[in-house]
């Protein structure tokens, strides 16, 4: 019987001038945090750009509009996600369900409740995980009620 070939990356570790896998862990770890800088400086970005477009705009978004502030808040999701924001990734989340779910319509007091909810849970430790938990349980309502009143 032939030995079958090791899948992916798993091949390489152990091999002669290869690196180990403690080795390879500790590479990715640090990779992930000089990355985590960057990553949270554009969600800090793209919450300043949604507030803008949100708080600061007295009307509905236009179509661009929608179409770009669910796409920062797909970023915010994603990156979230990554690096340890799991509930502002969800709030965002939230957030693009709320702009799908209303068009073409908009509410905008539903809308900043959910941009204040991101900019509060994009420094987690302002919240605690109960609180965290209570936030994101409190947009499900907010989207509840409104697609019930719609």
């Amino acid at each position: 019987m032939s030995e079958q070939p090791k899948p992916g990356l798993t091949r390489f570790f152990g091999a002669p001038g290869g690196i180990g896998v403690e080795e390879a862990c500790a590479r990715a770890a640090h990779n992930v945090e000089a990355l985590s800088d960057r990553a949270l400086g554009q969600i800090r970005d793209c919450l300043v750009d949604i507030a803008a477009m949100t708080i600061e705009n007295a009307g509905p978004p236009n179509g661009k509009q929608r179409r770009d502030l669910h796409q920062l808040s797909c970023t915010i999701a994603g990156l979230g996600g990554m690096f340890g924001r799991d509930a502002l990734s969800k709030a965002a989340y939230s957030f693009c369900r709320l702009i799908d779910e209303t068009e073409p319509g908009w509410d905008a007091a539903s809308a900043v409740v959910h941009v204040r909810a991101m900019q509060l849970l994009s420094t987690p430790e302002r919240a605690t995980l109960e609180a965290q938990e209570s936030i994101i349980e409190g947009l499900k309502k907010v989207r509840k009620h409104l697609s019930a009143h719609r």
